[in-house]
């Protein structure tokens, strides 16, 4: 089988993807699917100034070859 990593990213973006290795269907195509939770690289409040927002916040470890996918 081949191993696939990808972080947990909130309900709306995981759970399709939970289901389907509840129910096999990555095992049914081959693929070991292995999630992961990633802890938060910092927090904005509130800002209207786009270049106050991190665009790969949280996502450090898709940065650092820690997970093989990211929802995009």
């Amino acid at each position: 089988m081949k191993k696939v990593v990808s972080e947990i990213s909130g309900s709306v973006f995981s759970l399709p993807w939970l289901i389907a290795k509840d129910n096999g269907l990555f095992a049914d195509e081959g693929i070991d699917m292995e999630f992961v939770r990633t802890l938060p690289t910092g927090d904005v409040e509130h800002t209207e100034n786009p270049n106050d927002v991190n665009p790969v916040l949280q996502h450090t470890a898709f940065e650092e070859a820690k997970v093989s996918i990211y929802r995009a």
